[in-house]
């Protein structure tokens, strides 16, 4: 009789594979394949219209410029009208721009690349706002990993399939229309999605000025600013590790770098399914720091990269280090976040990724240009760096045990 009132009285674990989680997986896949098929080969494609690096780092400067400034209304939407509605806006977007790259025009591509940043900080608040609200306390690291897992996969095979395309038909307008149908078709699963949040303003409402006025915390979550300090850190050097190393292996004379992105994207999909409930445990702090250490160790293997043996090697290090770091920050984010403003929370958090990657890309390209490859990996050391630092000098606050941090 004891027994058998001592296991009703334990919870069940809370379940973290519902349908609407997985239609949020099956979005983030189409939505990030149809964003990484474009941005692969943005810096070739503007060589070939007659671009520097430079040139490239300043599209993608207009996709990140115009996400992080409209990123806090897209959140604001998110909270007051829908999560659903503003995930579908940002699937649509994603899909009908990149199409226009198929107009082969350097200004084009700029303005292009910008509105597509508004799609993009649309999907990305919305979809990370639905997996913050659905996901278990508990298991907060290992939704966080499967959602970005369902990312990265498509970051690391989307890339590939672009540039193998490119390699035997040499043409780019039969990516950028791939590129299209992946992010319309992102439309299907989310209207299937179940309603996500609480949000019941009508979208007219949702657009005008709060009664009070206009603040800071109308549209940020200071809660939040911490990891998304941290998450900044991590950021800023992906434009090194992903859209300018097909240049690095052009340069060098390697051929087949589609397999660095494979590599990748492996690594990945191994990591994030076996580190998900191990990652749960001990302190967010301890993961985060051991991912800047591993994400160090990548950037020393770009820098002595001449082989395609080299660049996989450099790919495994990075993806392991992300696959720490990324889950984590975001975890954090949500532990750190009010409830009832989890979309202003997941906006302020996830529009930090625009301002590492906006001012990632054109500083990557400016060190390329004045002292060669090597030099933008150290640059990349240096942010590391820097987290590892933020880590340390913010411990009280990172470094407590995940349990108590969850629930607090």
């Amino acid at each position: 009789m004891g027994l058998a009132s001592s296991v009703e009285r334990t919870p069940r674990p809370a379940p973290l594979w519902t349908r609407g989680f997985g239609l949020l997986c099956v979005v983030t896949l189409l939505c990030t394949s149809s964003h990484q098929l474009v941005t692969v080969l943005l810096p070739l494609y503007v060589q070939s219209l007659g671009g520097s690096p430079f040139v490239a780092g300043l599209v993608f400067s207009s996709f990140s410029i115009t996400s992080f400034l409209l990123r806090p209304l897209l959140g604001h939407l998110a909270d007051t009208w829908s999560v659903r509605g503003t995930l579908l806006g940002g699937g649509g977007i994603l899909g009908t721009l990149a199409l226009a790259f198929v107009v082969p025009s350097l200004g084009l591509s700029i303005v292009a690349n910008a509105i597509r940043g508004v799609g993009w900080g649309a999907f990305n608040t919305a979809i990370s706002t639905a997996v913050a609200v659905t996901a278990p306390a508990v298991r907060r690291v290992e939704a966080s990993g499967y959602y970005n897992l369902a990312s990265t996969s498509a970051t690391a095979f989307a890339p590939a399939l672009a540039l193998w395309l490119l390699g035997i038909t040499g043409q780019f307008p039969l990516v950028f229309v791939l590129a299209g149908i992946a992010g319309l078709a992102a439309v299907v699963p989310t209207l299937l999605l179940p309603r996500i949040g609480s949000g019941t303003t009508s979208l007219r409402r949702a657009f005008a000025l709060p009664r009070d006025g206009l603040t800071l915390g109308t549209f940020v979550d200071r809660p939040v600013l911490l990891a998304s300090l941290l998450l900044v850190c991590v950021t800023l050097s992906s434009p090194v590790t992903f859209a300018f190393v097909p240049l690095h292996a052009r340069a060098v004379g390697v051929e087949n770098i589609g397999w660095y992105f494979v590599a990748s994207g492996l690594t990945s999909v191994v990591a994030r399914l076996s580190l998900g409930r191990l990652v749960d445990q001990g302190s967010r702090g301890m993961w985060i720091a051991l991912g800047y250490v591993v994400l160090i160790a990548g950037f020393a293997a770009f820098i002595a990269a001449h082989s395609l043996g080299l660049f996989i090697v450099a790919a495994i290090l990075n993806a392991f280090g992300l696959s720490l770091s990324q889950p984590t920050l975001m975890a954090l984010a949500i532990d750190r976040a009010e409830p009832s403003r989890m979309g202003k929370a997941m906006a302020t958090f996830s529009m930090f990724y625009r301002v590492g990657e906006g001012l990632g890309a054109p500083v990557a390209g400016a060190l390329i240009d004045a002292f060669g490859f090597p030099a933008m990996y150290m640059g990349a050391i240096g942010y590391a760096v820097v987290g590892l630092l933020l880590t340390a000098l913010n411990w009280g606050a990172v470094g407590k045990p995940i349990g108590r941090a969850a629930s607090a």
